[in-house]
């Protein structure tokens, strides 16, 4: 029922499945955006996400009903949540590109590769990842 925007640091998002199974289903940084399915949905949509930060995480938060009338009354506020949904769909495109991958070696080679893109920060020895993976 709220759309959100990440300002600043690092989200995981993930769903629980009924077997008690939780699946990471987006990584998310700075100017992500997730909860947009209430927007499509005009309901309490049936798919429930966890949001976890990775980093301390500024965030800004409306309810849906609010971002609807602010894309009504002005265009570019469609057209910047536009561009935050298709930047999500690259990131999933890229992550099923990278599971693809047929043995664990080049899967793993490839996560890191999206993870040094998205969240790496240079450094004299190289590029850190200062994300809490498992």
């Amino acid at each position: 029922e709220r759309v959100y925007l990440i300002r600043r640091g690092a989200v995981r998002l993930s769903r629980v499945y009924e077997s008690g199974e939780e699946i990471t289903v987006a990584l998310l940084r700075e100017n992500s955006l997730f909860g947009v399915l209430s927007l499509l949905a005009g309901h309490r949509s049936d798919r429930f996400y966890h949001a976890m930060a990775f980093t301390r995480v500024e965030m800004i938060t409306a309810p849906a009903n609010s971002v609807l009338r602010a894309i009504e009354e002005d265009a570019s506020v469609g057209l910047l949540l536009l561009q935050g949904l298709s930047s999500r769909i690259l990131q999933t495109e890229t992550m099923i590109e990278t599971l693809t991958h047929r043995d664990m070696s080049s899967r793993l080679v490839s996560f890191l590769m999206v993870l040094c893109r998205d969240f790496g920060v240079a450094t004299e020895k190289g590029i850190t990842i200062d994300l809490r993976l498992s």
